[in-house]
């Protein structure tokens, strides 16, 4: 007998199954696909949805047959992570239309979706809608330290390999095995990015530099902070909220429109889960630290269409430098609702509260006044007993996501943000001291305050269509937003009342003890209010299997204006930008040499609105130039490593350069003058994911240098060549539940010019810091672990320009982590 090819196919697969199953031996009793509580562990790539239901049914041991024609053409996402039976198909299904139907035992087949059930009155599964983020995308519960799929740097759902620009994914499971709770700690892990701290967390001090340039630009699930305006970035955020960072380096103007050049740094917080789950985080470590974590996510209803998550975290700890008291807490809880089979409702706030007290805007000397380097403890505090820095914030947002077909996706966010900071400074600033009898310091004081607003709304469409025979994908987006900012003056050194010489700094630097001035309003207010509308395009066009191009463009509209009111109301408005129509053009092209590499070349336009100002108080002009990147990509064993090799070159006009201490605008800033072609140029090498079973790896080599007009090497104080690399193995046989690890960082030396007081230059040699790793999981739920950072405790800076501090001597930090 002869069959026609449409049912010689359909034989041939459900044979095929049969086959499988047989050979298996999974003549499974009478468990069924909705309420069977077996949970396994999947790595099925992006594909054919017919090869991914094939994959998902031999390692789930279920017998699926199906029309062929039903799934003829479609496609399924990546699933990664942990799922039951259900889960895993209703996701594999999302968005086809298609549900699935329980024939008995272990045999399922596929139908058409209805609503309740199928005419013959056999049951079906309720229609599950999984997080709007794609399992993919998500990092929580995939132990690894890749991801398939990031949208930070065009907006469009892409793998890695497909990006064309230089992408570090910070997952979930790497922040926990390196102990990350803070962006602060995960920024100094990524490759390419270099801290600059110059003074304690939560102050003005704090910078990182990536590719020779400052890096401004925060977003949190993909809407942008503003640049240049103090107080709006996330760099005291706790990670509790987090389920990844994304790194995106180089200019990401399709994202941001107006933003540095230097990188992009995208918090993408954590959904809620199918299944009921606990996790408890406590810790303890070095100067008194402790650190506790509850996270309890699952469903509300029955049906699972209703499912929430609540998190929260509290951390207290003194510091290795003497007074300085940190504590922080957060708060982080969203609801989400599938109101329908196609459309997710989600809801929720993020609360942050940051202080540190006894904190030091300034640092230490780098030099005597006798030109020999300092030899101060790095225990020394050059701030006051009673400084301390404030942030905190409660963000509400919402999200809805409708899939209009089984190719396009509608989104909207929104969300409102209000806090603030508030920090009473007194340090001792000091270039350089006299060794003898500590004379040469000088004790600033003021206070900062001011409170901040953020509403924000964006709305993307995005999906694919066909086209030549081949699919293409396209995106629309839509954003505005109004930050707001307004504080008090108050009395400072920069109106001349309060700078002290000390006639003995290292007095001063033993109790920080200085009677604290009365720092109350002294009337008047001060503001700045910014508006943003932005419209983006973004096409990846796939003329041959191999050959796809990306093209895109931002246009953008950015009007900041800066206000001053008097204690008698008279107010004064100073226009500081006001740009209309400003196009960010993008493009990048993405060629596959073979089915796991794949080289790139991109460009984009860089145009960043500035807050700095220079002496007289004028603001400087807005910061152009170009982005241009190549690059070779490979994505191997099976999409669980990420290999990128970039080449890039930035090119800018009006660069911010400080004009070094003493020089201050009228509002006592630091006052800045705009530096002429200035250009950087380097390359990056970066592994991550998993180099075999059990084995993680994550980090890279950077090299970055950085020149103005005439030639000449600036920000000589950023190492130029640096490598990280962290790695952990997990032993299954021998050791089974041993987890060992390490991380390595290297940077070569690094020059703060003119800062000593006959024009000395410091240098900091090339510097190796080693932290080990071991964690043991007792069971399935409890596992503990030992983070032992600097092992070998090297003595060196963190930050260092004219001044410099230390960077956390050797420490141990203890964890216990419970699963339910």
């Amino acid at each position: 007998m002869s069959f026609p090819p449409f049912q010689r196919h359909r034989l041939a697969v459900c044979s095929a199954t049969l086959l499988l199953t047989s050979a298996l031996g999974l003549a499974a009793g009478p468990a069924t696909a909705a309420d069977s509580p077996q949970v396994k562990h999947y790595q099925i790539a992006s594909s054919a949805l017919e090869d991914a239901l094939n994959q998902f049914g031999r390692e789930a041991g279920i017998l699926l047959s199906y029309d062929p024609s039903l799934v003829a053409g479609r496609r399924a996402p990546a699933l990664r992570g942990d799922f039951s039976v259900a889960e895993g198909l209703q996701y594999l299904l999302r968005g086809s239309g298609l549900t699935l139907v329980h024939q008995g035992d272990n045999n399922y087949t596929l139908s058409k979706a209805q609503a309740t059930g199928d005419a013959d009155g056999t049951a079906t599964l309720p229609a599950m809608v999984v997080s709007g983020a794609a399992v993919s995308s998500t990092t929580e519960g995939n132990n690894s330290y890749t991801t398939e799929v990031t949208s930070s740097s065009t907006g469009l759902d892409l793998s890695i390999r497909d990006t064309p620009q230089s992408v570090t994914v910070v997952t979930r499971q790497r922040m926990d095995d390196q102990n990350l709770t803070s962006i602060s700690q995960v920024l100094d892990q990524v490759v390419g990015i270099e801290a600059n701290s110059t003074s304690a967390l939560g102050s003005d001090g704090i910078s990182y530099m990536s590719r020779g340039f400052s890096v401004e630009n925060y977003l949190v699930d993909g809407v942008p902070r503003p640049t240049g305006i103090y107080g709006f970035t996330e760099e005291t955020a706790d990670m509790i909220a987090y389920d990844r960072i994304e790194v995106v380096r180089g200019a990401s103007g399709l994202m941001s429109g107006m933003g540095s050049p230097a990188a992009s740094v995208n918090l993408v917080r954590k959904r809620t889960t199918a299944t009921p789950q606990v996790q408890i985080n406590l810790q303890g470590g070095a100067w008194d630290m402790y650190r506790g974590e509850v996270d309890v996510s699952g469903p509300l209803l029955d049906s699972g269409r209703l499912r929430g998550r609540l998190a929260a975290a509290y951390q207290e700890n003194d510091s290795f430098v003497d007074r300085e008291h940190h504590e922080q807490q957060a708060l982080f809880g969203v609801l989400e609702a599938d109101l329908s089979d196609s459309t997710l409702l989600s809801a929720g706030f993020e609360y942050q509260d940051f202080n540190n007290q006894g904190a030091s805007r300034g640092g230490l000397p780098l030099f005597y006044s006798d030109g020999s380097y300092a030899d101060l403890s790095r225990s020394t505090n050059s701030g006051t007993d009673w400084s301390d820095f404030t942030r905190d914030s409660l963000n509400l947002f919402a999200r809805l996501e409708h899939q209009l077909s089984d190719r396009w996706q509608l989104k909207i966010q929104a969300e409102h943000k209000s806090g603030g900071y508030d920090e009473s400074l007194g340090y001792n600033y000091a270039r350089w001291i006299d060794k003898q009898t500590g004379a040469g310091g000088t004790l600033y004081m003021t206070r900062w305050a001011a409170d901040q607003e953020i509403t924000a709304f964006n709305a993307s469409l995005q999906g694919s269509f066909d086209w030549l025979g081949q699919e293409h994908q396209l995106l629309f987006s839509a954003f505005h937003a109004d930050y707001a900012n307004e504080g008090d003056n108050y009395p400072g050194w920069y109106n001349g009342t309060m700078p002290v010489s000390l006639p003995n700094s290292f007095e001063f630097y033993e109790t920080g003890y200085w009677p604290k001035p009365d720092l109350s309003a002294t009337g008047g207010t001060f503001g700045s209010d910014v508006k943003t509308t932005a419209y983006a395009a973004a096409m990846r066009l796939n003329p041959t299997n191999r050959v796809h191009l990306l093209l895109g463009a931002r246009v953008s509209d950015w009007q900041q204006d800066d206000w001053t009111k008097t204690a008698a109301g008279a107010k004064t408005t100073t226009p500081v930008t006001n740009e209309n129509g400003v196009v960010t053009p993008y493009a990048g092209l993405v060629l596959d040499l073979t089915e796991q590499w794949s080289t790139y070349a991109s460009y984009t336009a860089i145009f960043e609105p500035q807050n700095e100002q220079d002496i007289s108080g004028n603001t400087l002009q807005p910061l152009e130039g170009n982005n241009y990147e190549l690059g070779l990509k490979g994505e191997l064993m099976d999409g669980r490593l990420n290999a990128t090799l970039s080449v890039f070159q930035l090119q800018q006009e009006n660069l911010a350069v400080s004009l070094g201490p003493g020089f201050v605008t009228p509002n006592g800033a630091q006052a800045y003058r705009a530096e002429a072609g200035a250009e950087s140029e380097g390359f990056e090498l970066e592994l991550a994911g998993e180099l075999a079973e059990g084995w993680q790896v994550a980090g890279g080599f950077a090299r970055t240098t950085t020149e103005n007009s005439t030639g000449d090497h600036i920000n000589r104080y950023i190492p130029d060549n640096t490598f990280k690399l962290f790695t952990t193995y997990e032993w299954d046989q021998l050791l089974q539940g041993l987890t060992v690890g390490g991380n390595l960082r290297w940077q070569d030396e690094a020059v703060a010019e003119d800062a000593g007081p006959n024009g000395e230059d410091f240098v900091q040699d090339s510097l190796f810091l080693v932290d080990l790793l071991a964690k043991y999981r007792v069971n399935e739920q409890l596992s503990l672990a030992l983070n032992l950072n600097n092992a070998f405790d090297k003595t060196y800076y963190s930050g260092m320009q004219y001044i410099g501090r230390y960077g956390e001597p050797r420490n141990l930090v203890a964890s216990a982590r419970w699963q339910f």
